[in-house]
């Protein structure tokens, strides 16, 4: 954001608690069930849209929407007969983070299939609306990330019964997961599956089925992502340093362990910097200590009182992009470029998908 845009922009949580004032007063007046196959392009729509004008001020909100297809086991009974029905169709999901791991997810899809029963000219249909508790695998900083979640809802069907097409309503419940590629910070591709059960036409003598449903398609990220935890520091009890990513000051092969009592900070001559072992290098005109970040920046692991990092309100876990302008890889091109600077320098940092430059005033 460019400092001083704040003040020409609308209160993003207004505007948020005004959107969601109205779809819930569109949901009351106009039923739930009946609105809700109308409602799903409209939310997708103002949830879009809210992400761009105010991304920075949402949490982190993974939009997704693909093919899907439910293979829904009609099972036998007096007026069925036992078929595997193969649906085709979309889903969409809206999962909003609480925690670093933990979500909530909406969850909408819509199948169908033609001639279905035996009969030519009858139509069944699936649809449903979902919700409950995301877990999220893994670091959801890197391209490849998981997801389980567990969600409960109704299904609206429309099932072959005595050769006529019955409709009807059921409780439903997904189990499952699936896997995320992100090819960029913002646009990814989901592929997941899920144990689908409903109990349709129970007043028949219908036994519940046990589905199974699969979908793939986009998913794109809004909001702000927490920054990811500083590394794990060496204590007494676990003296071993925690694991680096590859960097100058890392090469490719894994370092052998110290064979001194103690590692002790060492200054690297000409530089301005001090090597601290198991964390990184403390750039001295900074009062901080950087680690590298995949050749993508200098992450902060560690601020010094009263340093001028302090006082720039630079926080652990965020990300120093560029300097004056200039892309900063790495602590060390970090350290290069503020070596000869002097009054004010403009860093451009990153925390979590929060992008911004600040100024900060360096001594002689």
């Amino acid at each position: 954001m460019v400092p001083g845009a704040a003040g020409l922009q609308r209160d993003p949580g207004a505007q948020s608690d005004l959107v969601f004032r109205s779809v819930v007063s569109c949901c009351i007046s106009g039923g739930v069930i009946t609105n809700m196959k109308k409602l799903v392009p409209v939310a997708l729509a103002v949830l879009f849209l809210v992400g761009v004008s105010s991304a920075q001020s949402l949490p982190a909100i993974d939009v997704f929407g693909g093919y899907s297809y439910l293979s829904f086991n009609m099972p036998a009974s007096a007026d069925t007969i036992s078929q595997q029905l193969g649906m085709q169709g979309w889903q969409v999901s809206a999962s909003v983070a609480v925690f670093r791991h933990i979500a909530v997810e909406a969850n909408f899809s819509d199948h169908k299939l033609s001639d279905c029963g035996g009969t030519t000219g009858l139509n069944c249909s699936s649809f449903a609306y979902l919700f409950g508790p995301r877990y999220n695998l893994g670091d959801r900083n890197k391209k490849l990330n998981g997801y389980l979640h567990a969600l409960i809802g109704e299904d609206n069907a429309t099932l072959p019964l005595s050769a006529i097409a019955t409709s009807d309503t059921s409780t439903a419940f997904a189990g499952g997961g699936g896997v995320q590629y992100w090819v960029s910070r913002r646009i990814g591709v989901q592929g997941g599956g899920d144990y689908f059960y409903t109990h349709h036409l129970n007043v028949d003598g219908v036994t519940g089925q046990s589905n199974f449903m699969a979908s793939a398609g986009v998913v794109f990220r809004f909001g702000q992502l927490p920054p990811p935890p500083p590394p794990a520091q060496p204590s007494p009890e676990n003296p071993k340093p925690a694991k680096q990513h590859r960097s100058i000051l890392h090469p490719l092969h894994k370092a052998p362990a110290s064979t001194t009592p103690s590692a002790q900070p060492t200054t690297i001559a000409g530089a301005g910097v001090v090597n601290v072992p198991g964390k990184g290098i403390r750039i001295t005109a900074l009062g901080a200590i950087f680690a590298p970040e995949e050749f993508d920046g200098a992450k902060v692991v560690e601020v010094s009182p009263g340093g001028v990092a302090e006082m720039a309100s630079l926080k652990p876990g965020d990300l120093i992009k560029s300097v004056d302008g200039k892309a900063v890889r790495t602590p060390m091109e970090l350290a290069a470029e503020l070596s000869d600077k002097t009054g004010k320098v403009r860093i451009g940092m990153q925390r979590g998908d929060f992008a911004t430059e600040t100024i900060i005033l360096l001594g002689h």
